[in-house]
């Protein structure tokens, strides 16, 4: 039988999952997947899912490009092609 865990969490009148999200959180890592948060509370993979989601529940059309989660997708793909670029220039 596994230990059980003694934190901050544990007498709190919450469920298992709210006590799990709040041990993430308290940890910078995602309340969803557990992988290490970029800003707030999720990964970047679940902050666009859940923009996503919020567009589609709302009926939204237009885009706010100037979003956390835009300028953090904007990050990575830049930190890709350069990478690319870099693995290209060597292999030559």
């Amino acid at each position: 039988m596994r230990k059980r865990i003694e934190d901050e969490f544990a007498a709190l009148p919450v469920s298992r999952q709210r006590k799990y999200q709040l041990r993430m959180k308290r940890d910078r890592c995602c309340t969803e997947c557990g992988e290490p948060a970029v800003q707030g509370s999720r990964c970047l993979k679940h902050l666009v899912k859940a923009r996503e989601r919020q567009r589609k529940k709302r009926g939204l059309k237009r885009r706010y490009h100037g979003t956390l989660s835009y300028r953090l997708e904007a990050a990575v793909r830049q930190k890709r092609q350069r990478a690319t670029r870099r693995s290209v220039r060597a292999s030559r």
